[in-house]
């Protein structure tokens, strides 16, 4: 009887603890559709890169801001629909509605993840509260990725940089 209680016990915990773990990502803003892209923005919590950066916090109200950027069907720079656009320059600034002294800003990084590419840093909060991201995004050529400009296989100038604002709660349930 003990015997079979256990094996179904590892059974059962095989079953709920294989497969792909994906962490809980919270809305930040978007999907929003500019320029040939379409750019949704979230956090998560807890997350850990290799290598670690030394900007890259960890610990309490830290979290994982990130930023997808992918390519529409109207795109005009060959990439396919919904494929990830590299070598982008994404800054970001992040403000708590309210309190004037919060202020955290840099650049955010290009990473994989199991769900993809994408950007991202890690952002210390300044505790619960509402809080306004804004993200500059800056062309791929900024970052030299060339594009072709042959007659034969020219891609048109590379877009504006262009914002993108964001109001968010933190923390989210």
């Amino acid at each position: 009887m003990h015997i079979k209680t256990l094996l179904m016990g590892v059974s059962l915990s095989t079953l709920l603890f294989s497969g792909t773990v994906f962490a809980k990502e919270y809305p930040v803003g978007g999907p929003v559709k500019k320029e040939g892209m379409e750019i949704a923005s979230s956090y998560l919590l807890g997350i850990e890169t290799s290598p670690m950066p030394v900007s890259m916090d960890m610990g309490e109200d830290v979290i994982h801001l990130e930023t997808d950027v992918h390519a529409t069907a109207d795109n005009k720079w060959g990439f396919a629909t919904d494929a990830w656009i590299p070598y982008l320059s994404i800054d970001y600034v992040v403000q708590k509605v309210g309190d004037s002294n919060f202020l955290e800003f840099g650049q955010l990084i290009p990473m994989s993840a199991a769900d993809g590419a994408h950007y991202a840093h890690s952002v210390k909060m300044a505790g619960p509260g509402t809080y306004k991201v804004t993200f500059k995004y800056t062309p791929p050529d900024e970052m030299g990725y060339e594009r072709h400009v042959d007659k034969a296989t020219a891609l048109p100038q590379w877009f504006k940089p262009f914002k993108e604002t964001f109001t968010f709660k933190y923390p989210q349930s």
